[in-house]
């Protein structure tokens, strides 16, 4: 047991002594700092000018601030109504559907897991650029359904963007009134780019079908994976929901209603892209 104690007594010396050494050069630090800070005050008289003047001013403040709570506290409740009212931001509300339309927006909300508010917003922007555009409002939500699943800050690793995946940087000119490529992730902006360039390709195409293939960017129906059978599913899903009679799809314009046989399916997004080689004469238009 002495033994013990004595091995044990000149370790605790020397831990009490390091402790004492670091104190001891901690103490010589902040004293050097306190004669340094000293000497600067010293030599630099408008230092401690600025210095008083801060503190003034900081004090003021507290002051100032501790005042208008106090008196904000006073103050009956009916006259505090007007400034809440004030600093409330107004509340964002879903806007005016035809019941058709909020049948279609329900449903998609539903199927996509979006906002019912945030859903509405994109029904009623897709009616009202269909009318602008003479394009089915139906084939532009089907569109965005396949190829974003309705999220606008989608993009795919060949640059494609937003709601309908198009192609900032080969459309600038469509996106320049909106205020440049940047734009597409613009809800808004990108479905009007998005149907201003489908309808561009249904018009080439001669059909509904032949123009989602230019869409997608692909030369053939056997390149394009599909893709004009997922969109013409999603349409034909969304006109059974909206209580649309269908018809026959293959040979309709852009301004018709265009719908299939074809079952409803659960589309996944697809990603537009460019032909691979230039011999292919079809440009990706999203």
């Amino acid at each position: 047991m002495l033994n013990a104690m004595q091995s044990t007594l000149p370790r605790v010396r020397r831990v009490v002594g390091g402790f004492w050494e670091l104190a001891h050069q901690t103490l010589m630090m902040v004293g050097l700092f306190v004669v340094a800070g000293g000497a600067y005050l010293y030599f630099q008289p408008q230092a401690v000018s600025w210095l008083d003047r801060g503190l003034t001013q900081w004090v003021m403040a507290r002051k100032t601030a501790a005042d208008e709570l106090q008196a904000l506290a006073q103050k009956p409740a009916d006259a505090l109504l007007p400034v809440v009212q004030a600093a409330t931001p107004p509340s964002v509300e879903a806007p005016a559907l035809t019941p058709q339309q909020r049948t279609v927006s329900n449903w998609l909300a539903r199927r996509y897991s979006i906002a019912p508010n945030a859903m509405a917003q994109l029904v009623g922007a897709a009616w009202t650029v269909g009318q602008q555009e003479k394009l089915d409002p139906l084939l532009i939500l089907a569109v965005m359904a396949v190829e974003s699943s309705f999220n606008p800050y989608a993009a795919s690793g060949a640059g494609a963007t937003g709601l309908m995946q198009v192609m900032a940087g080969v459309h600038r000119d469509k996106f320049a009134p909106f205020g440049g490529p940047q734009a597409s992730i613009d809800p808004l902006a990108n479905m009007r780019v998005g149907a201003l360039v489908l309808k561009d390709a249904i018009n080439r195409g001669g059909s509904v079908r032949a123009g989602l293939r230019f869409y997608v960017g692909a030369t053939t129906d056997a390149t394009e994976g599909g893709y004009a059978d997922k969109v013409l599913a999603e349409q034909v899903q969304l006109e059974r929901v909206a209580g649309v009679a269908p018809r026959n799809a293959a040979s309709m314009t852009a301004s018709a209603t265009p719908s299939s046989g074809a079952p409803a399916a659960q589309a996944k997004p697809t990603v537009a892209h460019e032909p691979q080689s230039p011999a292919q004469k079809t440009p990706a238009l999203t």
